[in-house]
C-alpha cells in the first residue's frame, strides 16, 4: 500500500504542477496584453496632447513615434502594429 500512495502523491503533485505551469501562459498573456492597452493609450493621449496643446497635426507618422516611445522599439512600424491590434479588438478599423 505504501507504493500507491507514493503513485498517488506523485499524481497529485505531478496535476498541480501542470495547472501551475498552464496558468503561467496565461499570465503572460494577461500582462503582455495589458503592456499592449497601457503603451496604446500612452501613444494615443501623447498624440492627442500634442495636438491640442502643440498645434501639432496629429499623423499616422506622429502616433507611430509616440507608439515606439510607449514600448521602446526602434522600429515605428511594429510599434504601430501593436496599436493597430489594440484598436482592432476594441472595434477600431485597421490603420
Amino acid at each position: 500500500m505504501p507504493h500507491v500512495t507514493t503513485i498517488e502523491a506523485y499524481r497529485a503533485e505531478s496535476t498541480s504542477a501542470q495547472r501551475r505551469l498552464s496558468a503561467q501562459p496565461q499570465s503572460v498573456d494577461v500582462s503582455l496584453r495589458l503592456y499592449h492597452l497601457e503603451g496604446s493609450a500612452q501613444a494615443a493621449l501623447a498624440t492627442l496632447r500634442r495636438a491640442l496643446v502643440e498645434n501639432v497635426p496629429p499623423t499616422r507618422n506622429g502616433l507611430a513615434h509616440e507608439a515606439a516611445i510607449a514600448f521602446d522599439l526602434e522600429d515605428h512600424q511594429q510599434a504601430l502594429a501593436i496599436v493597430d491590434r489594440i484598436a482592432q479588438t476594441v472595434g477600431i478599423s485597421a490603420f
